[in-house]
């Protein structure tokens, strides 16, 4: 026979309570200041993405920003060839403390440029720069050759979700 209604002891009630009270304090915000600030900007396209930018509100000087991007890469060339995608920030690349990029990099390229070997990649970029002002800011991703390495035909987001995500991260 099992007795109906049991109650459980009092102490496990408390130490339950202090546990939930104790989870509540760590994931609510000691104070309205301290709430993070996030944007996100996201595009289908059956094509690839020509402009993928985004006004930014930064709250304050001190702050470090987080940005993010997420979506389809590719890259198809004959011979080698290299292409980097990169953030800029009001129209130039972060450089607290270095810039924020990805690169794609290929060694032997398709034998002719509109061969098969068509790979898009998901993809992300991400990083953190410091040293932006409080006020508006404009981000965004940019593709660019990399150094000493011919361009390939490069193309971003085709077919597919691309997003970028900026937080304003205290520091």
């Amino acid at each position: 026979m099992h007795p109906q209604g049991r109650v459980a002891p009092p102490r496990l009630l408390l130490g339950l309570f202090l546990v939930l009270l104790l989870l509540l304090q760590l994931s609510a915000p000691s104070s309205a200041s301290e709430n993070p600030k996030v944007k996100q900007k996201a595009l289908i396209r059956q094509r690839e993405v020509v402009d993928l930018e985004c006004t930014f509100t930064k709250m304050r000087s001190n702050s470090a920003l987080r940005v993010l991007f997420s979506g389809s890469l590719r890259l198809k060339c004959r011979n080698a060839c290299c292409q980097r995608w990169y953030f800029t920030f009001n129209g130039a690349e972060c450089s607290g403390p270095l810039p924020i990029e990805a690169i794609i990099y290929l060694d032997q390229g398709s034998p002719e440029l509109n061969s098969t070997i068509n790979i898009h990649r998901t993809s992300s970029v991400e990083g953190l720069c410091e040293g932006i002002g409080a006020g508006l800011v404009d981000v965004a991703i940019w593709v660019g050759t990399c150094s000493d390495y011919p361009k390939g035909d490069a193309s971003t987001g085709w077919n597919s979700v691309s997003r970028i995500i900026i937080e304003e991260l205290p520091k």
